[in-house]
C-alpha cells in the first residue's frame, strides 16, 4: 500500500532508520559471489592483502544501504525509477560486528518537467556505524509519483 507520494518529501526533511548487524559470514557471502577480492573473504586472506583488514566490500555496504532504504522508504512510496547517483564516497571500512544504519535527507523537489504526474526527489544518503560513524555517503535523484497530477499550467 503506498503511503507516500512526492507531495509528502520536503528539502530539508530527514529519515532515519536501520539497525543492521553485519556478520563475518555475511560479508564472505556478499564477496564470494559479487566481490571476490582477498580482503573480504576472510580474516587470513585479509591480512595478507594490501588493505590488511577484513572487511564488508563497498558494494556490499551500497547494497545494505539501499536494502535499508528499499525498507523503510522505498516500498512505501509511489516509487517509479532511479535517476541518478552522485557523490559515492566509502569513508571507513565495515567490519564484522558493526551495526548500520542510514540517513536519508531531502535535498531537492521538483516537479517532472514533462509528467504531470511525477516529480524528482534529490536524498543526500549517509550510512553509519552504531557509534556514529559514517562509512558511505551519496546523494540519489529518485522519480516519485504525485498523489494529483499537476495542474497544466497557462501559458
Amino acid at each position: 500500500m503506498t503511503q507516500f507520494y512526492w507531495e509528502d518529501f520536503t528539502p530539508g526533511q530527514t529519515w532515519r532508520f536501520g539497525d543492521h548487524p553485519v556478520t563475518e559470514e555475511e560479508i564472505i557471502d556478499f564477496a564470494t559471489r559479487y566481490d571476490p577480492l582477498p580482503m573480504h573473504l576472510g580474516r587470513d586472506q585479509a591480512k595478507a592483502s594490501p588493505l590488511g583488514v577484513f572487511c564488508a566490500s563497498g558494494l556490499h555496504t551500497f547494497a545494505l544501504t539501499q536494502r535499508l532504504l528499499a525498507d523503510h522508504i522505498h516500498s512505501k512510496a509511489r516509487l517509479i525509477a532511479g535517476g541518478a547517483m552522485d557523490g559515492f564516497r566509502l569513508e571507513t571500512p565495515v567490519l564484522p560486528g558493526d551495526r548500520l544504519s542510514v540517513a536519508a535527507t531531502v535535498i531537492t523537489a521538483k516537479p517532472h518537467s514533462r509528467r504531470e504526474d511525477a516529480g524528482w526527489l534529490d536524498f543526500r544518503v549517509e550510512t553509519f556505524r552504531a557509534d556514529g560513524t559514517r562509512v558511505l555517503q551519496f546523494v540519489t535523484r529518485i522519480l516519485f509519483g504525485r498523489r494529483q497530477p499537476a495542474l497544466a499550467e497557462a501559458d
